[in-house]
C-alpha cells in the first residue's frame, strides 16, 4: 500500500501533500506547529482512526482526502465527520460510518483481522488495527494501546495472531493449569457453603413447596435462562429492524433518484445554492457530502452506490434472521419444561428480587466459576499446536524488537519480555522513542503486513544522530512504505537534502498553525470533484 496524496481543506483554505514516494519520506520542518502532524493525522483519520488533531484545529470543518495504490489499484477515500466516499475505477461508492468502511474493505481491499470481543465475533476497528504501524506524536504509551476504550491489549494481541492466522488469545498450559486449581478452589468454598444450607441445594421437587429458598433457585434458575435469551432475542430484532429501515430508506431514495423526484429519504435533493429541494443530493442528515445528481452519469454513480448498500443490508438481514431463529428455538425449549408454566414464572418473578447475603455469595461464586469455565473451555479447544504458534509469533516479534534495539542503541540495557511494558516501567530520555521504533520495526518485519509504516515525531526525546541513522538504514531495509516527520534544529537544517534514501519534504516555510492555504483551493476542488463531491460553504 502506497500512499500517493494527503489533502485537507474546504472552500476557503486547504493544502495537499503529493511529494510522498514510495520508499522513506521525511517531513521535516524547522519548528513546531508547521503543520506535520495535521497532515499525518489526516492521513490516518482517512483510513478510519479516531480524531487526535491539535486542539486549536477545528477539524470537523475541513474534508480529508487521501489518494493509495495497493495492488495496482488506485483509491481515493475522502472522509468528512463520519461519512466516506470511496473512488475506485471510475466508481464512487459512500459510507456512512467506519463499520461500512470496514465491511467493504475486508471484502474488496484487505481482509482485516476478526476477533472475539465481548462473546461476540467482529471485524476489528481501523483505530485498533492501524496501531499495527502507525504511532502518533501524542498519547504514546508503551504500557499499553493508546485510545484505550472499548479495546484492551487482550485485544490487540488477538488482531496480531488473526493477523498471523493463528486464532485468538489463549492460555498457556501453564496459565491454564493455574486457573484449574482455583476453580477446584471455588467449587470446594460451594460446596462447603451449600452444605451449611442444604435446603438451597435441595434437588427434591417438593422441597420447592415448603421451602421458599429452594423454590426460589430453581425458578430463579429458570428466569434467568429464559431472560437472556429474550433479551439477546430483543436486541437482535432491534438490530435487524434497524438494518431494515436503513434498507428501506435506500430503496425509497433509489426510486427518487430513478425518477428524480423533488424529496428523497435519506438524504435530499437540494441546490447548492440555496439549499432548497431542487437538483442536489446530500449523503446524510449531517449532510457530510453533497452530490451534483442534475447530471447522468453522476446520478448513475451515487445510483449504483446505493444500490451495492442495499445488497449489504440484504446480507446482514439474513444473517440477523438466521440469529433471532436461533433465539427462538432457544426459548421454546426453556418454555417447554414441564414442571414450569411461563405463567408461574412471571407470577413469581416478582417475588425473587430478595436475596440474602448467603445467596450473594453463592451468585459470585457462580459468575467466578463460569468465567474460569469458559475461559479453560475456550483455551483447550485450541490445540497445542495453535498455542505453541501463537508464543512462537511473540517470541519471533520479540527477538526482532531486543535486536533492532541493540543495533539502535548498543550500550542499552533494556530487555523486551512482551510488546507491552509494565505500568511501573518508567523510561528515561529516548528509551521511549526506540522501544515504539523497536516494536513498529518488528511488526512490520514479523507481519510482513503491506501497510506503511507511520511515525509521527521519530526522533523524539532527542534521538541522537549516530542513532537516528541507524533507524533510518534499518527502516529503509523494508518493503513498506515509510512516512516519518520531525522537527530539526537550527543546526540541523538542511541535513537530509543530500541523503539518498530519503525523500525529503521540508514545511519550514510554512506559516506556524497555518499551513491551509487559499492558493491551495482550486487543485482541492479538482480532488473532490473528481469524487463528484460539491463542498459547501
Amino acid at each position: 500500500m502506497i500512499i500517493k496524496k494527503i489533502a485537507v481543506g474546504n472552500s476557503h483554505e486547504a493544502y495537499i501533500e503529493k511529494r510522498l514516494t514510495k520508499e522513506l519520506n521525511v517531513i521535516s520542518s524547522d519548528d513546531n506547529n508547521k503543520g506535520k502532524t495535521i497532515i499525518i493525522q489526516s492521513l490516518m483519520y482517512c483510513l478510519g482512526s479516531e480524531p487526535v488533531f491539535p486542539s486549536s484545529f477545528k477539524f470537523e470543518e475541513y474534508y480529508y482526502i487521501i489518494e493509495f495504490e495497493f495492488n495496482s489499484t488506485t483509491y481515493i477515500i475522502s472522509r468528512k465527520k463520519d461519512t466516506f466516499v470511496l473512488y475506485v475505477e471510475k466508481s464512487i461508492l459512500i459510507f456512512d460510518n467506519v463499520s461500512e468502511l470496514k465491511r467493504y474493505w475486508t471484502k474488496n481491499i484487505y481482509p482485516l483481522p476478526e476477533i472475539i470481543k465481548n462473546g461476540v465475533q467482529r471485524i476489528v476497528d481501523p483505530d485498533l488495527f492501524n496501531q499495527i504501524f502507525f504511532v502518533g506524536q501524542d498519547k504514546k504509551d508503551s504500557s499499553n494501546i493508546s485510545n484505550k476504550g472499548f479495546y484492551t491489549k487482550k485485544d490487540f494481541y488477538n488482531v496480531l495472531y488473526s493477523f498471523a492466522s493463528l486464532g485468538g488469545k489463549t492460555l498457556s498450559l501453564a496459565e491454564i493449569s493455574l486457573e484449574k486449581a482455583k476453580l477446584k478452589s471455588l467449587k470446594e468454598e460451594k460446596k462447603i457453603l451449600l452444605e451449611k444450607n442444604k435446603i438451597l441445594n435441595s434437588k427434591d421437587k417438593s422441597m420447592t413447596y415448603i421451602s421458599k429458598h429452594s423454590d426460589r433457585v430453581a425458578f430463579e434458575d429458570k428466569i434467568k435462562q429464559i431472560e437472556n435469551v429474550r433479551k439477546n432475542l430483543v436486541l437482535s430484532k432491534n438490530d435487524r429492524n434497524r438494518t431494515l429501515n436503513r434498507r428501506i430508506k435506500y430503496e425509497n431514495t433509489l426510486k427518487e433518484l430513478n425518477s428524480l423526484n423533488r424529496t428523497i429519504s435519506t438524504g435530499e435533493l437540494q441546490c447548492l445554492d440555496c439549499h432548497s429541494t431542487h437538483i442536489g443530493y446530500s449523503s446524510s442528515i449531517k449532510k457530510s457530502f453533497t452530490f451534483d445528481v442534475s447530471t447522468k452519469e453522476v446520478r448513475n454513480q451515487i445510483i449504483e452506490s446505493i444500490t451495492e448498500k442495499i445488497d449489504s443490508y440484504t446480507e446482514e438481514l439474513d444473517k440477523q434472521t438466521s440469529e433471532i431463529n436461533i433465539y427462538q428455538q432457544q426459548l421454546q425449549e426453556l418454555l417447554s419444561d414441564e414442571d414450569i408454566s411461563l405463567e408461574s414464572i412471571i407470577l413469581y418473578k416478582e417475588d425473587v428480587t430478595d436475596i440474602d447475603k448467603i445467596e450473594v455469595k453463592l451468585e459470585s461464586l457462580e459468575k467466578q466459576i463460569s468465567g474460569i469455565n469458559s475461559s479453560i473451555k475456550e483455551s483447550e479447544s485450541n490445540s497445542k499446536e495453535t498455542i505453541n504458534k501463537q508464543n512462537l509469533l511473540m517470541k519471533d516479534i520479540l527477538k526482532v524488537m531486543n535486536d533492532v534495539y541493540k543495533q539502535i542503541d548498543p550500550n542499552g540495557n533494556l530487555i523486551f519480555d512482551d510488546i507491552f511494558t509494565k505500568k511501573s516501567q518508567v523510561f528515561s530520555g529516548s528509551e521511549a522513542t526506540q522501544f515504539h521504533l523497536a516494536k513498529t520495526y518488528a511488526l512490520a518485519k514479523v507481519l510482513k503486513h503491506p501497510y506503511p509504516i507511520v511515525i509521527d515525531s521519530f526522533r523524539a526525546e532527542d534521538l541522537s544522530t549516530d542513532r537516528e541513522q541507524i533507524v533510518i538504514d534499518l527502516f529503509y531495509q523494508l518493503d513498506n512504505q515509510v512516512i516519518f516527520t520531525t522537527t530539526l534544529k537550527k543546526e540541523e537544517i538542511g541535513k537530509y537534502n543530500n541523503v539518498s534514501e530519503i525523500n525529503h519534504i521540508d514545511y519550514s516555510s510554512h506559516i506556524p498553525s497555518k499551513i491551509l492555504r487559499k492558493e491551495y483551493v482550486d487543485e482541492f476542488t479538482i480532488l473532490t470533484k473528481k469524487l463528484m463531491v460539491d463542498i459547501l460553504n
